[in-house]
């Protein structure tokens, strides 16, 4: 709602409103602006930490038998955690002690590990900051910005060359599986190929529906699980 200024950090770990993993992952995000023009963001910069407890019914925040997110801890959809250069303890503080407030829930259980746990992202991307702009200043804006899309670029053309090679060696490019939970759920996909252009629909239906449990697959998970097997 006041948009992202220079010296702004923001936090953010809500598994399906904010891409989140789940909720001890807590992301880091920070803006870095073009010094010759300071309304425009240049890249951002984002560390994503393993907190030991952000709350919840039991310790460690990932409780074998919740049934709802917020038995899990804090969720923070986006949160500016540092405005115009100030941490903002207070803030954070309330957001982490939070689901004390529902029935049978706790707030985070360390905060003082959780407070520098966030600084410390706050600082890692400070630092990712200064090597970006040791970049650009060796080799100007355009080059980083040219060579950042060739790296994505060069993946995309080497996932497509190994899909037509996998519709070649096996002899069709449809493929499909399907596995099960511990609890019956089935889990199941089929992935079709096109042979000429490399393009792969990855397809889910007939997988089980969401379970009253802790094992569901937030989008960013599922998207991430495609993406870690090419």
């Amino acid at each position: 709602r006041e948009g992202i200024q220079k010296n702004d950090v923001f936090v953010s770990n809500h598994p399906q409103l904010a891409g989140g993993s789940h909720l001890p992952d807590m992301t880091v995000v920070t803006p870095v602006f073009s010094p010759t023009s300071p309304e425009d963001i240049l890249f951002f910069v984002a560390s994503r930490g393993h907190h030991a407890d952000v709350g919840g019914i039991a310790p460690g925040s990932m409780p074998p038998h919740s049934k709802f997110l917020h038995e899990e801890g804090a969720m923070v959809v986006a949160f500016k955690l540092v405005r115009d250069g100030q941490f903002d303890e207070s803030g954070i503080t309330k957001i982490l002690q939070e689901p004390a407030n529902l029935p049978g829930n706790s707030g985070t259980r360390n905060l003082s590990d959780n407070l520098s746990d966030l600084r410390a992202q706050v600082a890692a991307n400070h630092s990712g900051i200064g090597l970006l702009q040791q970049l650009v200043q060796e080799y100007s804006l355009p080059v980083v910005q040219a060579y950042m899309a060739f790296i994505q670029k060069n993946a995309e053309i080497a996932v497509r060359q190994m899909l037509k090679e996998f519709c070649k060696s096996h002899g069709s490019c449809v493929v499909s599986a399907t596995d099960y939970m511990d609890d019956g759920s089935p889990i199941t996909l089929r992935i079709t190929i096109s042979p000429d252009s490399g393009n792969a629909l990855f397809d889910f239906t007939g997988t089980g529906p969401q379970v009253l449990a802790n094992h569901n697959a937030p989008p960013a998970v599922t998207y991430s699980a495609v993406i870690y097997t090419l």
